[in-house]
């Protein structure tokens, strides 16, 4: 056997693998054995009929093809180990040739990440200052989570008002409507009566009586289209959704606060912390834009963005399956093929890929790790807010290998991420002396990320960091 290998970008390596003539013309007559067993040779009882009988009924193209079908797999390994290529994951066979016989494979191999001068990439950090309008907009949120309906005297109704009212609604002679007290709230934007119905009552006050005439449009989606009701009615009564001043007896309804001072400075704070967690993904977005920006080498096979294609295809599956809706049915509604789907995952499968190289090679660089109290605590912390129902089996997840790598993962890929913030702001800590690292990094573990869900067209710039 034969073997010449080629490397090709993007992390890939061409194996072309000729065959010996004397393992071919084996592999030939084993495969025109099969051919004889399994169809009919004109003049031959099945499985009697000799090799050059086999190969005047079917062709020796016939016979190569299950040569390659029986030797393919092995060819493949028995080069991988000649060869002593390591790759991420299966080989795909390529081309095919005859006489001699010639096997290529493109094999994927692991990516090559050089962060370079990653520690000198610095982003601003927007501060988390909070406006006055959003100040007044929370404070008003919580003057309405308190606000009571309350009765109005001397005054005619408004829009947003709540009328109580005595009411008779006619067509002809058939009654719509007959209520003795029949609640409405005034909007502008009602559509379960005709136009102008609302701004019949309004400036009207409690005891008012009032009779009025409406048309309901030729459009209406009901039988009364284009028929013409007369109503006749009596205000009851009036109520106005009233919030509660922001003076120094506020604070008490919504909580225990000192003060008006100390509720207003609290709301601020969490305004502002607020902004700081929602920034802080988008920030480490930037920071890790930058560090891939200035990397020397990030190269990577194909077949693992088709692994992340496959992964955020099984996470939106997962989702649709969780909300009662098949894939298949989401496909349809889209107007998507499951092949058009998946090209448009490409990007940010791409993307995502990405990400999580830099912050594995990171997590080498910066020489972060899990230790066996930190797994211990965060399986603990895990199974705190697990069902009953579920836990003993999680609980033994957790314990296995398995389960304790994937938390280790978990674990570095938090650290990487708080590393990278501080990398960013210029707050990182010296590292300790170490050797120089090799510049292949290890495919990324399974990511901690959520789920993205795409219904319609990708964001052009998906978030890579989710916590």
């Amino acid at each position: 056997m034969k073997i010449q290998t080629e490397h090709l970008p993007e992390c890939e390596v061409k194996l072309s693998i000729e065959l010996d003539e004397a393992t071919v013309d084996e592999a030939m007559r084993k495969a025109a054995r099969k051919v004889a067993l399994s169809y009919n040779v004109p003049g031959f009882r099945k499985g009697k009929a000799p090799f050059a009988a086999v190969v005047r009924a079917y062709g020796k193209d016939a016979l190569y093809e299950q040569v390659v079908d029986d030797l393919g797999e092995k060819v493949y390994k028995d080069a991988l180990e000649q060869t002593g290529l390591d790759p991420i994951g299966p080989g795909a066979m390529t081309d095919v040739s005859f006489e001699p016989l010639v096997m290529e494979f493109r094999v994927p191999m692991p990516p090559v990440v050089d962060l370079g001068d990653y520690r000198s990439v610095r982003v601003e950090r927007p501060a988390a200052e909070v406006t006055e309008e959003e100040l007044q907009s929370h404070l008003k949120t919580m003057q309405e989570s308190v606000a009571e309906w309350v009765p109005v005297e001397g005054q005619g109704a408004e829009y947003g008002d709540l009328l109580t009212v005595r009411i008779k609604g006619e067509i002809d002679d058939e009654i719509i409507l007959d209520e003795e007290a029949f609640e409405l709230e005034l909007d502008q934007e009602n559509t379960a009566f005709p136009p102008d119905f609302d701004t019949q009552f309004l400036g009207k006050q409690s005891g008012d009586a009032l009779e009025f005439d409406l048309t309901y449009p030729e459009d209406w989606q009901s039988e009364r289209a284009g028929n013409t009701a007369h109503f006749s009615a009596e205000m009851v009564g009036i109520k106005r959704y009233e919030l509660p001043p922001l003076d120094e007896e506020f604070p008490a309804l919504v909580g225990d606060y000192e003060n008006l001072d100390a509720l207003i400075n609290s709301v601020r704070e969490g305004i502002a912390e607020e902004k700081r967690t929602s920034g802080r993904s988008a920030y480490l977005n930037q920071v890790l834009d930058a560090i891939i920006d200035q990397a020397p080498s990030l190269l990577y096979p194909h077949a693992l963005i088709d692994q992340w294609v496959d992964r955020l295809y099984g996470e939106q599956e997962n989702d649709l399956a969780r909300a009662g809706l098949p894939m298949s049915e989401f496909l349809r509604l889209t107007d998507q093929t499951e092949e058009t789907f998946r090209n448009r995952l490409h990007g940010p499968a791409e993307q995502r890929l990405r990400g999580e190289l830099v912050l594995s090679k990171l997590a080498e660089l910066e020489q972060l790790t899990a230790s066996d109290q930190e797994i211990d605590e965060q399986a603990a912390d895990l199974l705190s807010v697990t069902p009953e129902s579920g836990r003993d089996t999680f609980e033994t997840f957790l314990r296995s290998s398995d389960g304790r790598q994937a938390l280790a993962a978990d674990i570095v890929r938090g650290k990487s991420l708080e590393r990278l913030l501080l990398i960013g702001e210029g707050l990182a800590p010296e590292l300790p002396a170490a050797d120089d690292s090799s510049e292949t990094a290890a495919p990324p573990e399974e990511p901690a990320a959520e789920p993205v869900a795409i219904v319609d067209e990708p964001s052009a710039e998906p978030v890579v960091v989710t916590e």
